[in-house]
């Protein structure tokens, strides 16, 4: 794991128990067919009982919470000074949409059609457009800029950080997301390419390989236990 100092040389928590941050989306997160003891989470709680981990998961997390929460992202980083942080994020905002976020379609569904009528209209566009790669919730450069811009605070008061990177899309995803996985592909090269600028950075896949995760799968986007395990294990391993 990259050893991160602060300018003085002192690591960012001067606490006693080493302080790991988690900033997730609901993948880390308990659902109705998940209870919270399967979660990575809670299990890595119980792998590390003598860590001081932080839980902020958030459903449909994106980057810009690291650059924006508690006024420019200091809610994630610096009012916590953590030894380690864990992110786990990325698949909300690489993910083929139909709409642009700030585009005048949305802004008619969101701010103009009423309920029954941008049900309507969204089921139409469903059934009759296909998700564009190039029309997603973050843009590939804010992605790019937000990582870089915490990477880059991590670094200064002395905090490591591993990136567990989107995993593989489920057969699911593909059907309704045919072009999901050339995304996920995109994303996390640009998680790679800028974690290979700091030297507090190291990014992970504990579900790559042969793991068949359609048979692990809670739903399109959602895995099981198994899946749990297989991340709290691996980040046993590293810390």
């Amino acid at each position: 794991m990259p050893n991160a100092t602060t300018d003085a040389g002192k690591p960012g928590n001067t606490g006693t128990r080493k302080r790991i941050l988690v900033v997730s989306d609901s993948n880390a997160m308990p659902r109705d067919n998940l209870p919270y003891e399967d979660t990575w989470i809670c299990m890595l709680k119980e792998l590390l009982p003598h860590y001081d981990i932080i839980d902020r998961p958030s459903s449909g997390a994106t980057t810009m919470r690291l650059v924006t929460e508690g006024g420019g992202g200091v809610a994630l980083l610096e009012h916590y000074r953590p030894d380690t942080v864990i992110i786990q994020m990325g698949l909300a905002e690489c993910a083929p949409r139909l709409f642009k976020k700030h585009g005048f379609e949305h802004y008619l569904i969101s701010q103009v059609f009423g309920q029954s009528l941008r049900k309507r209209y969204i089921n139409f566009i469903r059934k009759h457009r296909e998700r564009n790669p190039d029309v997603t919730y973050t843009s590939p450069a804010q992605f790019r800029n937000n990582l870089r811009n915490y990477f880059r605070r991590a670094l200064t008061i002395g905090s490591s950080i591993i990136i567990l990177l989107i995993p593989r899309p489920t057969a699911l995803l593909v059907r309704k997301n045919p072009h999901v996985r050339r995304n996920i592909d995109r994303y996390n090269a640009i998680y790679r390419e800028t974690a290979a600028e700091f030297s507090n950075i190291l990014c992970i896949d504990p579900l790559d390989g042969d793991i068949d995760l359609d048979a692990i799968a809670l739903d399109e986007i959602h895995l099981n236990h198994v899946a749990s395990s297989l991340i709290a294990g691996a980040l046993k391993q590293i810390l």
